[in-house]
């Protein structure tokens, strides 16, 4: 798989610098140019979801690239590496960009707000644990719908007609509308986003607080469910890439 992975960054690595550099001339515009101090953070901000976005979407194209390149096809590794491959690929990335943020959130604070490095794990009302909480959940939500989006390719693979991408499509449809229409089923409904966080308006200003119960009420019986659909939807994905997908 290491073989695999070297490739799909080596075939990437021109686009990858070149959104690096974009990203880094576009905040230092926004620190040179942009005269209000909001106005600069939030064009920042859009830029960094903009670049991950594009980490995403490249994850996606290299996944739709690989299952048809007849070259991967004659490296000697399992179905799954192919499939995961691309999934570490853009995961590698993402952690690229986060740490880049992070780096920049650190100079800002600072170098221009004169601000110690301290004040970013003193936050009231969250702790530790609550944020890893959230960040593994929101790292499961995004690889569940990577694999539905992976399997939702490789069924367009099968069809050798120009209508095998709208296959993908519908499929994909289908497999969001099946997924909801279980868990509100078997589960009494998935959680809303007041579950996890909560915002007060106050004299002072707003109280930001986290409820940490990501995974209480029925949450860790919704992840089990989704983790053995994502195990059947994998085995989907090695079958047709192995047997039904041409190249």
């Amino acid at each position: 798989m290491m073989t695999l992975l070297k490739y799909d960054f080596r075939r990437s690595w021109n686009t990858l610098l070149a959104g690096l550099v974009i990203l880094i001339i576009v905040q230092l515009a926004l620190t040179i140019f942009v005269s209000s101090g909001v106005t600069a953070n939030l064009l920042g901000i859009m830029a960094y979801v903009g670049a991950g976005v594009a980490i995403y979407v490249k994850t996606i194209k290299t996944y739709t690239a690989n299952i048809r390149s007849y070259n991967r096809r004659l490296i000697p590794v399992t179905g799954l590496s192919h499939m995961l491959s691309p999934i570490i690929f853009g995961v590698l990335c993402g952690l690229g960009l986060l740490l880049i943020g992070f780096v920049h959130v650190c100079l800002y604070a600072t170098l221009k707000l004169k601000l110690s490095l301290f004040v970013f794990f003193d936050v009231p009302n969250i702790s530790v644990a609550e944020v890893m909480s959230t960040l593994l959940f929101t790292g499961w939500i995004v690889l569940f719908m990577t694999i539905m989006i992976f399997f939702s390719i490789s069924v367009a693979g099968t069809f050798r007609w120009k209508t095998g991408p709208w296959i993908g499509i519908v499929t994909f449809i289908v497999l969001i509308n099946l997924l909801s229409w279980l868990e509100n089923f078997i589960f009494s409904g998935k959680f809303s986003p007041n579950d996890l966080f909560q915002f007060t308006e106050e004299s002072t200003g707003i109280s930001f607080t986290a409820n940490g119960v990501i995974w209480a009420d029925g949450r860790w019986g919704t992840t089990v469910f989704e983790m053995a659909l994502a195990a059947l939807l994998v085995w989907g994905i090695i079958y047709m890439n192995t047997k039904k997908v041409e190249v």
